[in-house]
């Protein structure tokens, strides 16, 4: 077995990234990551083994430990590096070496991404039928709840660390559209990702404006509901703000079965008819189809309006159109 076939197996690199490993590692990450399918090795056991300088084997370090191609664990309350993986690697590498992930042809990339979800929905799969089952269990899981835009804010008040990220499912799903920075980690998640060279670092303040930015713009808020009871501190949360057109944990739960089980919905709009004036401002922000129009008609005010219809099934209780409204005709209320 040559090193690179070590490397496939060792890194899970799926068959159709294969032919494209030149574009993912180097000849001495290879090396590296194999080297440490043996056991975990400190940075200065790598110099050793790879035989190069103590500065030129941290550097190698770094940019690995960065890109996800090792991954540092602790042993003895030291650090040591072990082999890292592709599906970690991926988000890396579409979301911050876009030209790179570009080159490979679209239906690999596609295949790929494919792979990914499947691999998501397999990891996950347990904590999120354990979510399904009693919405009170506590488990560490990615955007577990719909949140309300105040929701989201006070996640981001409480936090110490805020660390910014680009939406790493849209990169991967929606090559080549343009990145957009809506993957937030609070407290210890952020801190250690901050820490490994990832993301950038935002004031509790440039992340509310943020947030606002990502509103706008039509993303939902998703995150643990309950984080002040079972996680006050924010030790290990994920923020995120997505679409359900390519969001892995929206579409994980569509293909599971869990239509606003997973992510969990928790709201629902109600509207004052008598305030609505059929703008249709709604139609365009609600990312899920629930409100829209028939081709029916409605007399108000002395004009003929295209009537907008609401249909409560489809709506995630995301908030979205309570913030479009100029009438403020649409409240939300929590489901039973």
């Amino acid at each position: 077995m040559t090193d690179s076939d070590a490397f496939i197996r060792i890194f899970q690199l799926p068959t159709a990234m294969r032919p494209y490993l030149n574009l993912i590692v180097t000849e001495q990450e290879i090396d590296l990551v194999v080297g440490l399918a043996q056991q975990p090795l400190t940075g200065e056991e790598i110099a050793e083994m790879i035989r190069i300088p103590q500065d030129e084997a941290d550097h190698l370090v770094r940019d690995a430990f960065k890109r996800d191609i090792i991954k540092r664990v602790f042993e003895d309350h030291q650090a040591r590096y072990a082999p890292g993986q592709f599906y970690a690697n991926l988000d890396y590498l579409s979301a911050y070496e876009t030209g790179t992930w570009r080159r490979v042809p679209e239906n690999v990339r596609s295949e790929t991404a494919e792979w990914q979800l499947q691999k998501f929905i397999e990891m996950w799969k347990p904590a999120i039928e354990a979510v399904a089952q009693d919405p009170d269990t506590w488990v560490n899981i990615k955007n577990r709840d719909v949140l309300l835009l105040e929701q989201a804010l006070e996640m981001v008040e409480a936090s110490e660390y805020i660390c910014l990220l680009p939406c790493q499912c849209k990169t991967t799903l929606c090559t080549p559209s343009p990145v957009i920075e809506g993957s937030m980690r609070l407290g210890e998640r952020a801190r250690l990702t901050l820490e490994q060279g990832q993301g950038r670092s935002l004031t509790v303040e440039a992340a509310k404006a943020h947030l606002l930015y990502l509103d706008r713009m039509g993303l939902i808020h998703t995150g643990p509901r309950q984080w002040r009871k079972h996680d006050p501190k924010l030790e290990w949360v994920s923020h995120g703000n997505c679409h359900p057109n390519y969001s892995f944990p929206f579409i994980a739960g569509q293909r599971l079965g869990l239509h606003k089980i997973y992510p969990r919905a928790y709201y629902s709009a109600a509207i004052d008819w008598d305030q609505c004036t059929h703008c249709g401002l709604c139609i365009g922000r609600c990312p899920f189809g629930a409100f829209y129009q028939d081709g029916t008609h409605i007399h108000m005010h002395g004009e003929t309006m295209r009537q907008v219809i609401y249909d409560d099934d489809n709506c995630w209780g995301c908030g979205l159109c309570v913030n479009a409204c100029p009438e403020s005709a649409i409240k939300m209320r929590t489901l039973d």
